[in-house]
């Protein structure tokens, strides 16, 4: 009984000891055991855990390395979304100025995009009298082949090569088109959100004014 007492007191003077010298530190192995000790072992420093003062009570709580990390990640995230936001104001801030400086009345913001559209729409009508054209002279060279064939003659090889080359055409005209098209809409998008804005801006002048 007088041993096991021993015990116990030593134990409670090496808790003191721990205490007295920076505190007993408090830690959980892979297994979920709770350790004490004056040290964490070097395996566990990456892992969460705590600093106990005299009384036993938590007085810091020292995070694991994969908490600091995502911490560091969140804030990183953070930053990003916080410089898009201030490049988007920019962007608008900008964007209404140019609006103010660039145009009197709505009326000139639609003549604005009327010349866009216009120079878009000539493209546009240009190409589609060269498809026009290729489509014409590729069907008059494929009746000329199927005749060949029909007659059983040989077909030239610059014929097919001729066929190769129109088509390709054809498809890079198409495309073309279609991009014209997709940008001119595009830009009327783009000019209905200016005047949308330009109204605004003016409103909030007159408002000013008025006060």
């Amino acid at each position: 009984m007088f041993l096991i007492f021993r015990s116990l007191i030593i134990v409670f003077l090496s808790f003191l000891g721990f205490a007295a010298h920076g505190g007993l530190h408090k830690w959980v192995d892979e297994d979920g055991v709770t350790h004490y000790g004056d040290r964490v072992p070097a395996k566990y420093l990456k892992e969460k855990h705590s600093v106990l003062n005299e009384q036993g009570i938590t007085v810091q709580r020292i995070r694991s390395v994969e908490e600091l990390e995502a911490e560091q990640t969140e804030k990183q995230k953070k930053l990003a979304i916080d410089k898009e936001k201030m490049l988007v104001e920019r962007k608008k801030a900008l964007r209404d100025r140019v609006l103010l400086e660039t145009f009197t009345t709505e009326r000139d913001i639609l003549i604005s995009r009327d010349a866009r559209i216009d120079a878009i729409n000539s493209h546009i009508q240009l190409t589609e009298t060269i498809i026009k054209d290729h489509e014409r002279k590729l069907a008059e060279l494929k009746k000329r082949i199927d005749s060949l064939e029909k007659s059983g003659k040989d077909v030239p090889e610059n014929m097919h090569k001729e066929v190769i080359s129109v088509s390709r055409q054809l498809e890079t005209n198409y495309q073309y088109v279609e991009n014209k098209t997709t940008e001119r809409q595009g830009i009327m998008a783009d000019f209905d959100e200016d005047i949308k804005r330009f109204r605004e801006l003016k409103a909030e002048q007159q408002k000013q004014r008025n006060h």
